[in-house]
């Protein structure tokens, strides 16, 4: 038996990567960011208790609010609509301004380093969440500039060199962590979605046509007849089939139904729902179409797989198909009856000839 590999094409509907995993993992860091938050708000009593008498509390105060505010941009990138598809481009911005924010507040007026590196660390806790959509090159653009800020700002503080390496000491080892983590979860990431896209494939397309399997193609074009009433409906039906699989062998039948498919998505649009529906039976359903723009489709269908040569054992195959074609109206009230009053006109075409194509008009 002829077989082809399935593979994507433009029938096929799948989530991108960024997005299939986003939307897995946007609950929990919703969750995760909403606590990130109270604890920004948390620690405004705790500078307040130490530095209340200090000549720079405003600053320190500011900073504080400065951090609160990114924490609530990180909050609201997680489920806002504004931010689709660029959340995590979104959260790690907003996330490291916050953190600058506070790790340049916390040094300039004399808090423990250790205080940077608790804060960090919740950082860090919160870009492991958001693996396997952190890239590398967000990693290093994003923690290159967290450690060397950080550096950056001891230096200008002044801070002693047991502070500095105590910092380094824990920075480049626990960048090192992070970064294996993020590594390995981006790997098993791909593996898991390559996985989840080819039994998407596997569960819509005929394993023969690389079309749409019944199935999918009624689920699919019964939602799309659902909003869009302006739809024209194609059913195709390869002409003597069985002559042809008792002539030359089902090896040759299953070339045909290949040729023939590959043929209905090269004559019609990207946006045409195609599905084998059953064994040299083919649906087309053309959204926003009318009447005469659907005959031209049909006709154009026709030609081709009339004009086309199939070589199968040395030997040179033509076949030809009939079409019935109805456009959506007033009259139908559900998907089926759309699709049995396309089949009549199918059989009309078979009645009158075959190798044409046959209008509800003209039934």
């Amino acid at each position: 038996m002829h077989s082809q590999k399935l593979i994507p094409n433009r029938l096929i509907h799948f989530e991108s990567f960024e997005v299939y995993f986003w939307k897995r993992i946007s609950k929990n860091f919703f969750y995760f960011s909403c606590i990130g938050l109270f604890l920004s708000i948390v620690y405004i009593p705790f500078d307040y208790q130490l530095h209340s008498g200090s000549d720079n509390f405003y600053f320190i105060l500011g900073g504080r609010a400065t951090a609160v505010f990114f924490a609530i941009m990180v909050v609201v990138a997680s489920f806002h609509p504004f931010f689709e598809h660029r959340n995590v481009l979104a959260i790690t911005t907003f996330g490291t301004m916050g953190f600058s924010a506070v790790t340049l507040t916390y040094l300039l007026f004399g808090n423990p380093v250790h205080f940077v590196i608790y804060s960090w660390f919740f950082y860090l806790v919160a870009t492991m969440m958001q693996t396997p959509l952190i890239t590398n090159k967000i990693f290093f653009i994003m923690e290159g500039y967290q450690v060397s800020f950080i550096a950056a700002v001891m230096v200008y503080t002044h801070q002693s060199a047991e502070e500095m390496v105590i910092f380094l000491s824990l920075a480049i080892p626990l960048v090192g962590y992070v970064y294996s983590v993020i590594w390995l979860n981006r790997k098993n990431g791909k593996e898991a979605y390559q996985n989840a896209l080819q039994n998407h494939i596997l569960m819509s397309l005929d394993g023969l046509s690389n079309l749409l399997n019944r199935r999918t193609w009624y689920e699919t074009s019964q939602r799309k007849w659902e909003g869009d009433k302006g739809i024209s409906f194609v059913m195709l039906d390869i002409d003597h089939f069985k002559k042809v699989n008792d002539t030359y062998g089902h090896e040759c039948g299953d070339l045909v139904i290949q040729s023939v498919s590959q043929t209905l998505l090269e004559q019609t649009r990207e946006y045409d729902i195609i599905g084998r529906l059953g064994g040299e039976e083919f649906g087309i359903l053309l959204p926003q179409t009318s009447l005469g723009e659907a005959q031209i489709i049909a006709e154009r269908i026709r030609q081709r797989v009339e004009s086309t040569l199939i070589s199968y054992d040395g030997k040179e195959v033509r076949v030809t198909v009939s079409l019935g074609l109805i456009r959506n109206n007033d009259t139908i009230d559900d998907f089926n009856t759309l699709v049995v009053l396309g089949d009549k006109c199918l059989y009309k075409a078979k009645q009158t000839g075959r190798n044409r194509v046959v209008s509800y008009e003209e039934v």
